[in-house]
């Protein structure tokens, strides 16, 4: 006890480490089936770390690399070495390595396991953190083979054409199947490297190396529409009824064409059911529809946000729906070309906001970054079209 009279006890309360709310809102059988899970998702994230270059020893993965490099070496030894001496050394580096690697993957499993049972059980905090860390890994893999499930039927079938008299050439006649092997288990162990994607993103910012690619892929290009209106419009009203004066029917086309408009925009905002029955009124049916036309633009290091897009990306104006996007004309252009038994319904076209997207055209929000390289927004108008009658 203090001099002052007062009391000081330990703190046995930590304010960090497992939540409450977490304990007890997970069922026993959950949480002993997660404890039960810890070791092999530790053991699983040490191979993700690896595979990924994320590790705390960032040599790790490269001397992982070479022993595995070696071992693949080990099938091509009879074939690439005439002397018996650098055969057997050949052999002795790949078999070593082989069982090098072996080793020192059953070192780290046993390894963690010993650990685990020298230290404090988990709590569901660190089993949650690293679920959440193994997900993140497989997330980003996911996605890099993603792109491969995301070509169309035509576009694969294409690829497939180009690409299987070259692997035939490539594999007989250039290099041996041990070699082409090699080559592809190291190009999936480097990938996720970081020098090797710093690589690709300098090699993609070329303006030939893009061009190459979305030819032979033939991703986003953009053709002319067959049926121009048709891809313009979403329908908002298929069959409108509206309720007009039957005095409407004297006046000239152009005025008449004037008063239904603003019938038709009564209609739409508040409906005709009271006038029914009135013999002063005839009904009539309108297809209303709202015209849209996207502007795209580019940023450019010089020359700031410009309709210069790439040859292989959406044009100055475009319209469709998802990404079977077709070259439009702009909306003004377009309101001339259509044709007259259209009725505008308001006086001019509206825009949006600017949308800002990446260089594949994924919307990254309403406010420009670092990330952003294109941007779209949407010009519409709604206008209506009187059905003939049945």
């Amino acid at each position: 006890m203090a001099e002052n009279g007062r009391v000081f006890r330990a703190n046995l309360v930590q304010k960090q480490g497992q939540k409450a709310g977490l304990t007890y809102s997970t069922a026993p059988q959950v949480s002993w089936a997660l404890n039960q899970l810890y070791p092999f998702l530790i053991i699983f994230d040490g191979l993700l770390n690896n595979l990924m270059w994320c590790c705390d020893d960032i040599w790790l993965p490269f001397i992982y690399l070479v022993l595995l490099t070696m071992v693949v070496n080990l099938g091509e030894v009879l074939d690439r070495y005439s002397n018996i001496i650098k055969a057997l050394v050949a052999s002795w580096l790949g078999l070593m390595s082989l069982v090098f690697v072996v080793l020192s993957y059953l070192y780290y499993i046993s390894s963690v396991v010993h650990e685990l049972k020298q230290e404090e059980p988990p709590t569901l905090d660190d089993i949650v953190v690293i679920m959440e860390n193994v997900h993140y890994k497989l997330e980003r893999m996911r996605d890099d083979v993603g792109r491969i499930s995301r070509i169309r039927k035509r576009e694969l079938a294409s690829l497939v054409l180009i690409l299987m008299p070259l692997n035939w050439l490539v594999s007989t006649y250039m290099v041996s199947t041990q070699s082409y092997v090699k080559f592809l288990v190291t190009a999936g162990l480097i990938f996720h490297s970081s020098w090797c994607q710093c690589t690709l993103r300098l090699v993609w910012r070329s303006l030939f190396v893009r061009q190459v690619f979305f030819a032979l892929y033939k991703q986003q290009r953009t053709t002319l529409s067959k049926d121009p209106i048709s891809d313009h419009y979403t329908v908002i009203k298929d069959a409108l009824d509206v309720a007009v004066p039957r005095e409407l029917d004297l006046l000239d086309d152009l005025k008449h064409a004037m008063r239904l408009k603003q019938f038709v925009c009564e209609a739409i905002s508040n409906g005709c059911d009271q006038l029914k029955g009135d013999p002063n009124y005839h009904w009539v049916k309108v297809l209303v529809v709202e015209y849209r036309i996207y502007e795209n633009q580019r940023k450019w290091p010089l020359d700031g946000w410009t309709h210069n897009t790439l040859t292989y990306e959406r044009t100055k104006y475009s319209t469709g729906q998802g990404s079977t996007l077709s070259r439009s004309l702009s909306p003004w252009e377009f309101q001339e070309s259509l044709s007259p038994d259209w009725i505008w319904i308001e006086d001019g076209w509206k825009p949006h906001e600017w949308e800002y997207c990446d260089t594949e055209w994924n919307i990254k929000g309403p406010v420009d970054s670092l990330d952003c390289y294109t941007r779209t927004r949407t010009w519409v108008r709604s206008a209506f079209q009187s059905l003939p009658e049945l």
